[in-house]
C-alpha cells in the first residue's frame, strides 16, 4: 500500500498496522496496491493539491475529517473507496484495511477513471476573478451581470463539486489550476479548465 500525507507520526502508525495485516492477497489481485490518503495536518488547499498530484487508483482509502466525506464522493465517483475518520482507532483501521484488501482482490478491474470537473467559460472567468482577489460586486461589474447572478453561479458550482464552503470551492479550483500549470497537461484534453 502507498501512503500519501504529511503527518509522519500518523503515517508511521498506519505502517505498523499494515505490517500486522495477514498476507492473504491473491496472485490475481491488481498490480497497483491500494492508496491511502492521510489528510491530517493539511489545510483544504493542500488536501486537494495532494489528490491532483497523486490521483487515486481504483481502490483507495481516505483518512480525513468527516466533513469531507461527501466532497470525496463527488470528486471521485465510481472509485472503490473507504472514507475513514481521523479519530479512527488501530483495530478499526486494521479491519478497514483488511476489507479494502478483500475488495481489491474481488474486483481487480478498474471501473474508475478520473472525472475532473468541467467548468463553463463563465464559471472559469468567475473563479479566475475570485482567485485574483475581486469581490462579488467587482466580478458582477466586470462580467456585466448582477451580483445575484454571480452568487447563483457560485452556489451551483459548490453543489456540483460537493464543496461545502466558498473556501473549499476556491481551494479545489486553485489545486486544479496548479496541477494543469505544473504538469503541462493540455487543459481541453484532460477536461481541466483552460487558463
Amino acid at each position: 500500500m502507498i501512503i500519501y500525507g504529511t503527518d509522519r507520526f500518523y503515517i508511521y502508525g498506519i505502517e505498523q498496522i499494515i505490517k500486522q495485516l495477514p498476507k492473504e492477497r491473491s496472485a490475481t489481485g491488481p498490480d497497483d496496491p491500494p492508496f491511502i490518503y492521510v489528510t491530517s495536518g493539511l489545510d483544504i488547499h493542500e488536501m486537494y493539491s495532494l489528490f491532483f498530484r497523486h490521483p487515486p487508483v481504483h481502490h483507495s482509502v481516505f483518512i480525513t475529517s468527516e466533513r469531507y466525506f461527501d466532497s470525496l464522493s463527488v470528486l471521485f465517483p465510481g472509485l472503490t473507496k473507504l472514507c475513514l475518520s481521523e479519530a479512527l482507532g488501530p483495530e478499526a483501521l486494521q479491519q478497514a484495511l483488511h476489507v479494502m484488501s478483500l475488495l481489491s482482490d474481488q474486483n481487480p478491474s478498474e471501473g474508475y477513471s478520473p472525472d475532473i470537473f468541467k467548468f463553463t467559460r463563465a464559471e472559469q472567468h468567475i473563479m479566475q476573478l475570485v482567485l485574483q482577489g475581486h469581490s462579488l460586486d467587482a466580478i458582477a461589474r466586470i462580467r456585466g451581470v448582477s451580483p445575484s447572478t454571480v452568487s447563483v453561479q457560485r452556489n451551483i458550482l459548490m453543489k456540483r463539486t460537493g464543496t461545502k464552503s466558498l473556501q473549499e470551492l476556491y481551494s479545489l479550483y486553485a489545486a486544479m489550476q496548479n496541477h494543469v500549470r505544473g504538469t503541462g497537461i493540455g487543459a481541453k484534453r484532460r477536461g481541466f479548465p483552460a487558463f
